[in-house]
C-alpha cells in the first residue's frame, strides 16, 4: 500500500520562498544589538524604530531590526510587516501563590491521613492539635477511585482544610472535577491532534494553541465550544484522566457534549459549528446512528445560514454581489488561516453526511456536487501558522493532499451511488432488473477509473516525501471498497424466490473488493488502525457481512476473511463502543455457521438477507446486542 503524506519541513522546501525556508533550521538568535541607550531613545523618539519586533520575526524566531515602516527582512521577502502592540507581559494571576500553597497544605494532610491509615500507630499532627488515626471512620479512608481530590487553582480559594473535623469532611467529600482546568486542556488537544487531527484535520493546530497561551482566561476564549468537544471525545474514547472511573468519564463526556449542543442552537457561529462536527465522531462511534445525523443535518444547516457552501461554490466571488443561494451571516473571511477554516468546516460536513450513509436505500439529503469548489488546502501548508501561510500562494496548494482526495470521493463520486440506491426499480420484471445492472455497472467502471486515477496521484505523491502512515488514503480505499458492495449486494439474487438469474458479476464485484481490503488492512498497523476513523468500522462490518454470506449461502468453505475482519474490528473496539457491538454480531454469526456448534443463532433473520443493506438492520442489530447483555 502506497503511504504518503507531506511532512511540513519537505513540503516548504519546494514551495516556500528561500527567505521562508532557512528559518526552519535556524537557532534562535541571541539579543538584538541596541546600541547606546542615547541612540536606542532616539531612535525611538523620532519614530524610526518601533519599539517591539514585527510579527513574522517573531514567528521565524529571526532578528528583527525594527524599522519603520518595514524592517529588512519583511522587505527581503517582501511580505506585509505587521509589528506586535507594545504592552507589558502579564505576570501571573492575582491569587495564584496563594492558591498553590493551599492546595500544597491540603495534598501535605492528605497525605499523612493516607500513612497513618497504612500505620495506625502513627499519630497525625495537624495545625490545631493531633489526631490519632485509629479514630478515623473506616468509610473516609476508602479510595474515591472515580473522584480526584485537587483545588483548581483557576478556581477562587477556599479556607484551608485542617487536621479536625473540616479535613475529615473534605476527605469524605470529594471534590468536583473541572475538564476545563489549564492542565486537563493540554492534555486532551496533545491526544486530539495527534489522534484525530490526522483524519479530521478542521482546526488550525498553530491559531488555537496560541490562543490557549495568550488567554488569561480560557472560558472566555472563543475557542471554548471547540474545547469542550475536544475533551468530550476524547475523555471517554482514550483514557480515564486523573483516576476517574469510566463511568465518570461518559457522564462528564455527555454534560459536555450537551452544553456544545445548546451553544450550537443558541449561537451561529463558525466556532459552535465546528464543536458539533467534532461531536458527530463521538456519536458515531458509540453506535448512535440517529443522533449522529441529527447533528450532521443541524452542521449543514449552519453552514448553509452562514454562507459556506456560497464561498466553496463561488470562491468569495458572490459576496459582493446578488446571491441566489440562501442569505449569509458572516462576513468575507478577514485571513487566510480563517477563510481555509470555513472551506474544511463545510466539506467536513458534506462528508460526514455522505460517508455514513453509503448503502442507505431511504430519500436521504445528499448535496449536489460541486466540481469547481474549493478545496482544502495541502497539508503542509495547514501545519504551519499563519504568518509562515502568508509567504506563498495560496491557491497553487489546493488538492495536493489525500484529505482533498478523500472530500472529492465522498462527495462527488458516493453522490452517483447514493442516487442510485435510492431510485425506484420493480426487479420483478426482466427488463427493469436488465436496466438496472447495466446503470449499476456505469456507476461501477466510474469508482473503478477513480481508483485508478488516485493510483496514479498516490505515485505522484510519493516522490521527495516522507513516508509514513496516511489514514486518509486507507480511508478512501476502504470507502471504495464499501461502495462497490453496496452497489452490487442487493441485485445478486432476484427478489422472488424461483426465478432464475443469479448474478454472477455482482458476486465476483463484492469478493473483489473484500480482497481489496483485506490486502489493505493486512499492511495497517493495529495502533494506526485504532486510531482511525470511526467511518472506517461500517466498511470493515460490510465486508465481513458479505464473506459470511456468502459462504454460508452458497455452501462453501468459509475463507481466512471471516476470521480476519473480526479481528480488525477488534482493533477499532478499543476505542469505538459500535465496533465492539458489530463485532458481537460477527462472532455470533461466525459461531451459528460451524456446523458443530448446536446452538442456534439468536442474530436477527434480516442479517442474513442481501437484500438489506448494513444501515437497514443497524436498529435491529442494536436491539438484539443490547438484550443480549441482559
Amino acid at each position: 500500500m502506497a503511504r504518503c503524506n507531506a511532512s511540513p519541513v519537505s513540503v516548504a522546501r519546494v514551495l516556500l520562498p528561500q527567505c521562508a525556508v532557512t528559518w526552519i533550521h535556524r537557532p534562535m538568535s541571541g539579543r538584538v544589538a541596541t546600541g547606546s541607550a542615547f541612540t536606542m531613545n532616539a531612535l525611538l523618539e523620532s519614530g524610526s524604530l518601533s519599539r517591539t519586533v514585527c510579527k513574522l520575526c517573531r514567528q521565524r524566531k529571526t532578528r528583527c531590526n525594527r524599522h519603520l515602516p518595514k524592517c529588512d527582512s519583511c522587505l527581503k521577502a517582501g511580505v506585509n510587516c505587521q509589528y506586535v502592540k507594545d504592552k507589558s507581559r502579564p505576570g501571573l494571576r492575582a491569587g495564584y501563590v496563594s492558591a498553590l500553597e493551599e492546595r500544597l497544605n491540603v495534598l501535605e494532610k492528605e497525605v499523612q491521613l493516607l500513612k497513618a491509615h497504612r500505620c495506625p500507630h502513627t499519630t497525625i499532627v495537624g495545625n490545631r492539635g493531633n489526631l490519632h488515626a485509629g479514630s478515623l471512620p473506616a468509610p473516609i479512608l476508602e479510595a474515591q477511585d472515580d473522584l480526584p481530590i485537587y483545588h483548581d487553582p483557576l478556581s477562587p480559594p477556599g479556607p484551608a482544610p485542617t487536621a479536625g473535623p473540616s479535613l475529615l469532611g473534605t476527605m469524605a467529600r470529594p471534590m468536583q472535577f473541572d475538564p476545563l482546568r489549564p492542565s486537563v486542556i493540554d492534555e486532551h488537544c496533545a491526544v486530539w491532534f495527534g489522534r484525530y487531527h490526522p483524519w479530521f484535520p478542521i482546526l488550525h493546530q498553530p491559531s488555537l494553541l496560541e490562543a490557549l497561551q495568550v488567554s488569561a482566561n480560557v472560558k472566555e476564549t472563543p475557542y471554548l465550544p471547540i474545547l469542550k468537544a475536544i475533551i468530550a471525545v476524547t475523555i471517554s474514547q482514550d483514557f480515564c484522566s486523573d483516576g476517574l472511573s469510566k463511568e465518570r468519564c461518559r457522564e462528564i463526556s455527555d454534560e459536555l457534549r450537551n452544553q456544545v449542543v445548546m451553544e450550537a442552537v443558541n449561537n451561529l457561529s463558525l466556532r459552535p459549528l465546528q464543536a458539533i462536527l467534532i461531536i458527530c465522531n463521538l456519536e458515531y462511534g458509540a453506535g448512535r446512528l440517529k443522533e449522529h445525523w441529527n447533528l450532521v443535518a443541524l452542521a449543514k444547516r449552519m453552514a448553509i445560514q452562514l454562507g459556506l457552501r456560497d464561498l466553496v461554490a463561488h470562491h468569495c466571488d458572490n459576496f459582493n454581489r446578488v446571491s441566489t443561494l440562501p442569505p449569509r451571516m458572516l462576513p468575507l473571511p478577514d485571513s487566510l488561516v480563517d477563510r481555509e477554516e470555513k472551506i474544511r468546516a463545510y466539506w467536513m460536513a458534506e462528508v460526514l453526511d455522505g460517508a455514513s450513509t453509503v448503502g442507505a436505500a431511504w430519500n436521504i439529503t445528499i448535496s449536489q456536487p460541486e466540481d469547481d469548489g474549493l478545496l482544502p488546502c495541502s497539508d503542509a501548508a495547514w501545519a504551519f501558522p499563519e504568518a509562515v501561510i502568508s509567504a506563498w500562494p495560496f491557491d497553487d496548494l489546493a488538492m495536493s493532499s489525500t484529505y482533498s482526495l478523500y472530500v472529492m470521493l465522498v462527495t462527488n463520486e458516493l453522490y452517483h451511488v447514493h442516487h442510485f440506491l435510492q431510485q425506484s426499480y420493480d426487479l420483478q420484471l426482466a427488463d427493469e432488473r436488465a436496466r438496472r445492472r447495466e446503470n449499476c455497472q456505469i456507476i461501477d467502471e466510474g469508482l473503478k477509473d477513480w481508483r485508478a486515477r488516485f493510483a496514479a496521484t498516490q505515485l505522484q505523491f510519493n516522490t521527495d516525501i516522507d513516508d509514513h502512515y496516511d489514514p486518509n488514503t486507507t480511508l478512501i480505499q476502504c470507502v471504495l471498497d464499501l461502495a462497490t458492495i453496496s452497489l452490487y449486494q442487493g441485485l445478486i439474487f432476484p427478489p422472488l424466490e424461483g426465478t432464475p438469474g443469479t448474478w454472477n458479476h455482482a458476486i465476483r464485484r463484492c469478493l473483489e473488493a473484500c480482497d481489496s481490503m483485506t490486502n489493505l488492512l493486512q499492511d495497517v498497523l493495529d495502533t494506526d488502525l485504532e486510531n482511525m476513523s470511526p467511518l472506517i468500522i461500517q466498511c470493515i462490518f460490510v465486508a465481513a457481512r458479505f464473506c459470511i454470506l456468502h459462504a454460508k449461502i452458497f455452501d462453501i468453505e468459509p475463507s481466512h476473511k471471516i476470521a480476519f475482519f473480526p479481528i480488525k474490528l477488534e482493533v477499532c473496539g478499543r476505542r469505538w463502543p459500535y465496533a465492539q457491538r458489530l463485532l458481537k454480531v460477527l462472532r455470533t454469526a461466525v459461531a451459528s455457521y460451524d456446523p458443530s456448534n448446536g446452538t442456534a443463532t439468536t442474530i436477527p433473520v434480516q442479517f442474513y438477507d442481501f437484500m438489506y443493506a448494513y444501515l437497514d438492520i443497524d436498529e435491529a442489530i442494536r436491539i438484539w446486542a443490547e438484550g443480549s447483555e441482559t
